[in-house]
């Protein structure tokens, strides 16, 4: 299974979104995550480093350029070898391919309509401005990045991989934003590839989402629907060396809900998510946890969440419990992942440190 969007957890207070386009970054917003995995039931580590580089710039009146590169080492990934776990266990959202230096996002974009409309192209992936919610990206699963029921289907623009797209965000009420994008219908990881827009031979790959967020403090969460439809070469085919197109379509809904708000600033929430993406290699997924923020320190989290997901290989379930503490660089958060497959259950326990420049 590939692996779900690398940048769900470190993202979140970078991504470009139509609030925050107008103030463009004066200097290069840079994050750097280093995670040690140990597999308790064989006995497997991993050490994983990744380093993100995010910088925008004004261009004219609306109008900013941005430039998102990314690079990952992966231990055991530079030594042949395989993650600490089959591919079923999604326990890290960046153990991954390792890449030097990969493109995440080249373009540039314009706000409109007093800054309700804003219009990008250039090269984009999908964790710029999907599936990076506050609470959700706060779990270390993979799953809380792209879902499986999206990431198992194309190949798709899913860190490090990135393709050249059109994406807008509108904005028409205060609380509601619409976004859609188009992209290339084959992602790439490689500089000679990305900037390719052959939709004859590629395909192409839509993404739409319809959102709204309640006010913060109040007992009205955030709210989203969304969809793919893809006409592409499915990831196997590529495999094979055919770029054969197949169609096909999905849709998720992700819920973070407040449940109860202390006067000291702590609050309680539910998030809620699931996809469903007919005659896939991932036709079903859903997950619930608990977060609550405010806890021990301000700005910690603890978090507790349980997912299922059917695929052809067979099913999974995906227990985590994690907790998130704040320092003055960045955060400390150590995980405790449980899975259960058809065939076998693992155990892994794993720290993460996010340091921000």
């Amino acid at each position: 299974m590939k692996r779900a969007t690398l940048l769900s957890l470190l993202l979140a207070a970078l991504t470009p979104s139509l609030h925050s386009q107008s103030s463009a970054h004066n200097t290069p917003a840079v994050v750097f995550t280093t995670e040690g995995l140990w597999n308790t039931t064989s006995g497997v580590a991993n050490w994983v480093n990744l380093l993100n580089v995010d910088y925008e710039f004004a261009l004219w009146r609306g109008g900013h350029l941005s430039l998102d590169l990314l690079a990952i080492a992966n231990l055991r990934a530079e030594q042949g070898k395989s993650g600490v776990a089959d591919h079923l266990h999604l326990f890290s959202a960046i153990e991954d391919t390792p890449s030097t230096l990969a493109l995440m996002a080249f373009g540039v974009g314009q706000e409109l309509m007093e800054g309700r409309l804003m219009v990008w192209g250039g090269v984009r992936n999908l964790a710029k401005d999907y599936f990076t919610t506050p609470w959700n990206s706060v779990f270390t699963s993979a799953m809380n990045g792209l879902f499986p029921t999206i990431a198992n289907n194309f190949v798709v623009a899913d860190p490090p991989a990135a393709a050249f797209a059109l994406h807008t965000e509108w904005r028409p009420l205060e609380g509601l934003d619409i976004k859609a994008s188009l992209y290339d219908g084959v992602a790439s990881d490689k500089w000679g590839e990305i900037f390719r827009l052959n939709i004859r031979r590629d395909g192409v790959f839509a993404i739409g989402e319809v959102s709204y967020h309640g006010e913060e403090g109040s007992y009205v969460g955030g709210y989203h629907l969304g969809g793919t439809f893809g006409f592409a070469p499915l990831s196997g085919t590529l495999e094979r060396g055919s770029h054969h197109k197949s169609r096909r379509a999905s849709m998720w809904a992700l819920v973070e809900q407040p449940i109860y708000i202390w006067e000291g600033g702590s609050e309680l929430r539910l998030v809620a998510q699931g996809g469903w993406a007919p005659a896939s290699d991932c036709d079903l997924y859903g997950e619930v946890g608990f977060v609550c923020s405010n806890l021990f320190l301000a700005a910690d989290y603890a978090g507790c969440q349980l997912s299922r997901c059917l695929c052809t290989m067979g099913g999974e379930t995906h227990l985590e419990l994690t907790y998130s503490l704040p320092w003055h660089l960045g955060t400390i958060q150590p995980a405790l992942h449980r899975v259960w497959t058809t065939h076998n259950s693992t155990t892994l326990a794993m720290v993460k440190v996010i340091i921000e420049i």
